[in-house]
This record gives structure tokens, C-alpha cells and sequence, in this order.
């Protein structure tokens, strides 16, 4: 007797073990058929009468089912039937796997989609979401649909539902992925359009901060949010440029020179990318004096750096003149100078380096000296170039060009104003359209008060920069696109206005304007034409003209008349 017993369970096991490689085998031959959902469902549907005791024969039939219904939305009968079928098989999966996040998550597209036609729904759908949203551990991917499903519903869901969905939002974007930001913005600009609803989920992360402030500038949506992020977005990228400054002074401290230049290099990117929306936006996040610290101490580094590794002057990437025209502290001048002269690269201070005959050096030695207010020392080596004779050779007629001119600068410093007038005169025997000693030899006839000879002047440097009225290349700036100007300018604060081609509906396109890497005017292009105040650099300025939310063709720029004049 017990040996049939014993050959009784063996014979049951072995057909269970059949029954379960059998099922198996069948829902293989299921998921890689490629034919009708009728097909599909047949052979689950046997699968599931050989063992039906397997959840994911029941989870793949639900699925077979629900792509069958909503892709006979057009057939009442055949959709009806189709959604109460996959209800049915997800219930049996869970009843045999309740701890599946996947199924708990697609029950709930079924149950919505029931819930939508007014159907009878066995089970609410949001329980089955949320309970998904819990079982699913650290997989962000189902917080995200979890939550992008349930942002869709926001208007017919409940204060309840609408704190679980910012809450699962909040960690489906923990990741920082743009492309899945991108998504929900666009659920979000159809469902909410409640800015409210971002600030909650999005993280401080400047780049994802950067993806709304375009979203919204693409789609006309609020101008005000936009600027808001735009600061936001650039005050926490200040932050970064900070922090990679000071990685970079702790890895100089450890000579780590390579690793330095990389960290510092990060940091003057990414500050040489805030064009200060908070001027639009209102709010002063950035501390304007911080952020020229911050800059001038991240180039001085950059130029220290790039002479130690050069034991050049060389500057290509203009690190040591930018320096230059960022630091106004003498102390830190003197530092800076003292370190160039321990590596042999300059002549002594005073009338010695005149006859050095390295006239780029020279020309770099007086520019030092006159950034630390040297203007006597300046003098005297003026003096000595003038009693010498120097042959200029073609290639450094630019550098004594420069040279002639810190003399010159320096004699009005010092009041000298006939010696400063006749070095600006040499400079110009060499380069007649320099626009820097032409400006100064204008102040030296005001200062004499010589209408006359200051009027000449005027009209030579007013020949050099750009006209009062530029007419355009014609062509169209496409949405998203820029187009940039040059304008040579004399440095006198003055209005711009920038005209354009524009349809005549409203509202108009939505246009940005930055001048030499600053925000000026940003709004919606309305009566065909801006106007804003600018406070250009001496020669060679940058105006980029961007095309936020749609095409434009700008016409012409009509500059008014200089301050001062």
C-alpha cells in the first residue's frame, strides 16, 4: 500500500512538473508570437488551463487584453469586453503574486480606462496605483508613470490623491533625467498648468530648472515664472562655480596643478554662462560683488596656472587679460606682478624695461603698472623710448601702439595733457584707427577745451563704430534660434532699439536680447520693435538677438544719442 502511495505522488509530481513546463513553454510561445491578440490569447488561455497557477500567464493575458481594447475603441462591444476580460486576469495574478508593482500599476490603466467609459470597476483605480507606487522599492520608472497617469487626472483627482502624486513626482525626478522632466511638463502644460505643481516636484537642479525656463519660453506660457527659474537655475550654477573654485584652490594646495585647471576651467564655464535673469526677475540671489570676486579670483588662478605651465605671456584664451580687467586691488596687482618677475618674463619695474626691446613685454609691463596707479614710472619710461632709437618692426607695431597709448593715459593722469596729446598723436601716426587713442586724444582737446580739433576728432571716431541707424542682413530667426550683431561702439551708455519684421496678430513672438553675455530685454515682440539701455565696451560689443517662441526678422538697430554728448 505504501508503495503505491509513494508511486501515486511521484506520478502526480511528475505531472505537475509537466503541467508547470508545459505552461511555461506556452507563455514563452505566447510573448514571441507575432500574430492577431486573438492567436495570443488562445494559447494563454491554454496555458493557463494546463497550470493555472502562474501569475504571469495571468499578468501577460491581461496585458493581451487591454492592448486589445484600446485598440478597438471605435467597437463598443469588443473594447467593453476586452477591459472586463484583463480586469479579470490581472485580479488572478495578484491574487497569486500580491506583491507585484508592474501588474498593480497596469491593473490600474485598465481599471482608469473602465473608470473613463462608465463601466463597472471591480476596485478603485488610484488604491491599485498607489499601492504599485509603494511596492516598487527604488524603481523610479514606476513612480514616474505612476505619477505621469495620475498628473493626466488632475482635475478629477482628490486633494488626497493630488499630495501622493507630488510626492511620487518628486522622486521619479530624484534622477535628474531632462527627457522624463520634458515628459511630464508637456501632461503638466494640458492637465495642471499650475506653476505651483513644479516647484514642488522639480529638485535645485539647474539643468532641469533651464528645461522649464525653455518649456515655458517655447510654449508663451508665464513670463514671469520663466525669469524666476532663469534666476534660480543661474543662482544655483553660481553656487557650482563657487564650489569648483574651491576644489581647484585645494587641489593647487596639494599640487595638483592638472586637476586644478580642469576645476577651475568647469567653474569659468559655467560663470560665463549666468546672464543674470535675476535683473529681470526682480530678486538679487547673486551678490553682484560676490560674483566679481569669485570670477577674478577664478581667472587670477587660471593665469597663474597657465604662466607656471608656459613660462609664457602667451595669453590665447585671453585668461590674463581678462584677469586684468576684472582686478581693481592694488595689493593683489602687486602679488600678481611679483609672481610674473620671480619667472624671469619681465624686466624690472621703472625705466630699465624700456630697454628691453621685447615690446610685447613692455607693452604687458606698462599695462600692469598702470593698473597699480604707476603713471610717473610710466613717464619716465616714455621718456627714455623717445631719447632712445627704437626700430618697430612690423609685427610689433600693435604692441607699441598700446604702449604709446598707456603713456599717453598716463600723462593725463598726471595731468600732462600737451605730452598726452602727442603720444596719442605718434600712436596714431601708426594705427590711424585705433579707437582707444582716438578717445583719448578726444579727451586731451576737451580738456584744452579745443571745440574745434575735439569735433574733428568726434567725427573720425564716429566714422569707426557702428552708425546711429544699421540695416540688417535680411533673414528669418527661426524658433529657438539666434542671430549675432556686432556693434563697435565708444563706450557711451545710449538707448538701442532693435526693429523687426513681425505679423501683425498678437501676442507676438517671444524675443531675448543679451549683450555681451547679459540679459537685456526679454518679452513678447508686440508693437514690432524693443528698446533698452546699454552700457557697451569700448570697441567690440556682441548683441544676440534669440527667437524664443517663435520665428522673427529683425530690420535694423537705431542707436540713440551717447550720454553725455
Amino acid at each position: 500500500m505504501k508503495k503505491l502511495a509513494v508511486l501515486a505522488a511521484l506520478t502526480l509530481l511528475a505531472v505537475l512538473q509537466a503541467s508547470v513546463a508545459w505552461n511555461a513553454r506556452l507563455l514563452s510561445v505566447a510573448q514571441d508570437k507575432m500574430g492577431a491578440a486573438g492567436e495570443v490569447a488562445a494559447t494563454l488561455e491554454l496555458a493557463n488551463r494546463v497550470y493555472p497557477w502562474n501569475a504571469l500567464v495571468h499578468a501577460e493575458l491581461g496585458r493581451v487584453y487591454f492592448e486589445r481594447a484600446t485598440g478597438s475603441l471605435g467597437d463598443p462591444a469588443v473594447r467593453d469586453a476586452s477591459l472586463a476580460r484583463a480586469s479579470e486576469a490581472y485580479a488572478r495574478a495578484l491574487r497569486l503574486d500580491p506583491g507585484s508593482a508592474d501588474v498593480h500599476f497596469h491593473f490600474a490603466q485598465a481599471l482608469m480606462y473602465m473608470s473613463y467609459l462608465s463601466l463597472p470597476v471591480p476596485l478603485p483605480y488610484f488604491e491599485q496605483y498607489k499601492r504599485s507606487a509603494a511596492l516598487t522599492g527604488h524603481n523610479s520608472q514606476i513612480f514616474f508613470e505612476v505619477g505621469r497617469v495620475l498628473l493626466s487626472r488632475w482635475g478629477s483627482i482628490s486633494a488626497e490623491e493630488r499630495d501622493f502624486t507630488l510626492g511620487i513626482l518628486e522622486k521619479a525626478l530624484a534622477g535628474r533625467d531632462e527627457e522624463r522632466f520634458t515628459v511630464l511638463l508637456e501632461t503638466w502644460s494640458l492637465a495642471v498648468g499650475d506653476p505651483a505643481v513644479i516647484d514642488r516636484i522639480v529638485p535645485d537642479d539647474a539643468a532641469l530648472l533651464r528645461r522649464y525656463a525653455r518649456f515655458l519660453g517655447e510654449r508663451s506660457l508665464s513670463l514671469e515664472v520663466r525669469q524666476e527659474t532663469q534666476a534660480r537655475a543661474e543662482h544655483l550654477e553660481f553656487l557650482r562655480a563657487k564650489s569648483e573654485l574651491a576644489r581647484g584652490q585645494r587641489a593647487l594646495d596639494y599640487f595638483q596643478g592638472r586637476e586644478a585647471s580642469g576645476y577651475l576651467r568647469s567653474g569659468l564655464r559655467t560663470l560665463d554662462s549666468i546672464l543674470f535673469y535675476q535683473a529681470l526677475a526682480g530678486a538679487e540671489l547673486i551678490d553682484p560683488r560676490e560674483f566679481h570676486e569669485v570670477r577674478k579670483t577664478t581667472l587670477g588662478l587660471l593665469a597663474q596656472d597657465q604662466i607656471e605651465r608656459t613660462r609664457s605671456l602667451a595669453d590665447p584664451d585671453r585668461l590674463i587679460a581678462r584677469y586684468l580687467e576684472l582686478e581693481d586691488q592694488i595689493p593683489a596687482l602687486g602679488e600678481f606682478d611679483r609672481f610674473i618677475r620671480e619667472r624671469g618674463l619681465l624686466g624690472e619695474a621703472g625705466g630699465s624695461i624700456a630697454q628691453t626691446g621685447d615690446l610685447g613685454a613692455l607693452a604687458f609691463r606698462m599695462a600692469l603698472d598702470f593698473k597699480q596707479n604707476r603713471y610717473r614710472d610710466i613717464v619716465r619710461a616714455g621718456e627714455l623710448l623717445s631719447a632712445g632709437y627704437l626700430v618697430i618692426p612690423e609685427s610689433g607695431r600693435s604692441s607699441y601702439v598700446r604702449i604709446l597709448g598707456v603713456i599717453g593715459e598716463s600723462c593725463l593722469k598726471l595731468d600732462y595733457v600737451y605730452e598726452a596729446e602727442k603720444h596719442f598723436r605718434k600712436a596714431l601716426d601708426i594705427d590711424p584707427d585705433d579707437l582707444e587713442i582716438l578717445l583719448g586724444l578726444e579727451r586731451c582737446h576737451d580738456r584744452l577745451n579745443d571745440r574745434p580739433q575735439a569735433a574733428k576728432v568726434r567725427r573720425k571716431i564716429e566714422g569707426l563704430i557702428t552708425p546711429p541707424r544699421l540695416d540688417l542682413e535680411p533673414g528669418l530667426i527661426p524658433k529657438g534660434g539666434s542671430r549675432t550683431i556686432g556693434l563697435i561702439s565708444d563706450g557711451r551708455p545710449r538707448s538701442v532699439r532693435v526693429e523687426f519684421d513681425v505679423p501683425a496678430e498678437a501676442p507676438g513672438p517671444l524675443v531675448a536680447a543679451y549683450l555681451n553675455g547679459r540679459v537685456v530685454w526679454e518679452d513678447r515682440l508686440e508693437r514690432g520693435a524693443f528698446t533698452f539701455r546699454a552700457g557697451p565696451r569700448v570697441g567690440p560689443n556682441v548683441l544676440q538677438l534669440v527667437a524664443v517662441s517663435g520665428p522673427v526678422r529683425p530690420l535694423r538697430i537705431v542707436q540713440g544719442a551717447p550720454a553725455g554728448l
